[in-house]
């Protein structure tokens, strides 16, 4: 039998559905997400609930030592990015070895960062509802150290005029597209967008971001480097 949406809900078939009302949500209270074993110094990795996230500490060590010695050999900054780990303690030890700060993904991620110490915070992508926005220029009240980078002209705007809103100077760079992730196209419109910000009164232009994942998937040493060099 065929029967209409309307015909259905009309008709006498109505009376043989099943009706649903929804009933509002609770949700979880906060005792019932903390976890079932607490993380604390010296407890055993047999004791540990799973998924756990274990880690050889003197490889670890060692790995962000010759990463430090690589990149002030070539006259790098080394500003790791804190989705590889999303730990503070990694982070601290980054910093320790002479990194000059750490980079999120998320508002939320440099905000559970800056609630463990970590003052010099570089956000790379951009906030693009208002209240993130507004939320940001509460975290740059409390952290000098934040950057953020912006993409297109509008979210510059309205992030400066939440600057303003909040009292602060914003440290922005711009977010330039080399890769197919994020970011406004290499060019004018780059240019265009860097002078916005560069005459935005609540804004400070602290220079271009950008990030091509596909170079780190080309094979061989010299490919990828030839392939940065063009990006």
């Amino acid at each position: 039998m065929n029967k209409t949406r309307r015909a259905f809900i009309g008709g006498t078939a109505v009376a043989a559905a099943h009706v649903w009302i929804p009933k509002a949500v609770q949700g979880y209270t906060a005792a019932e997400i903390v976890p079932v074993t607490p993380m604390k110094a010296g407890i055993s990795k047999w004791d540990l609930d799973t998924p756990a996230l274990c880690v050889d500490l003197d490889k670890l060590e060692r790995n962000i030592a010759k990463m430090q010695r690589t990149c002030n050999a070539n006259k790098i900054a080394v500003r790791p990015h804190a989705k590889t780990h999303k730990c503070a303690a990694i982070a601290k030890m980054q910093m320790a070895a002479g990194a000059i700060g750490i980079c999120t993904a998320k508002l939320s991620e440099a905000e559970a960062l800056f609630a463990e110490g970590i003052d010099r915070i570089l956000m790379t992508t951009s906030n693009l509802p208002p209240g993130k926005i507004r939320r940001a220029m509460e975290l740059k009240k409390r952290c000098p150290g934040f950057i953020q980078a912006v993409d297109y002209d509008v979210n510059a705007r309205e992030l400066n005029d939440a600057a303003k809103a909040a009292g602060v100077v914003a440290d922005v760079v711009i977010d330039v597209a080399v890769g197919t992730r994020s970011g406004i196209p290499a060019g004018e419109d780059a240019i265009k967008l860097a002078q916005l910000v560069d005459k935005s009164p609540s804004l400070k232009l602290r220079g271009l971001l950008s990030y091509d994942g596909g170079a780190q998937h080309v094979n061989t040493f010299a490919a990828p480097r030839l392939a940065s060099a063009f990006s």
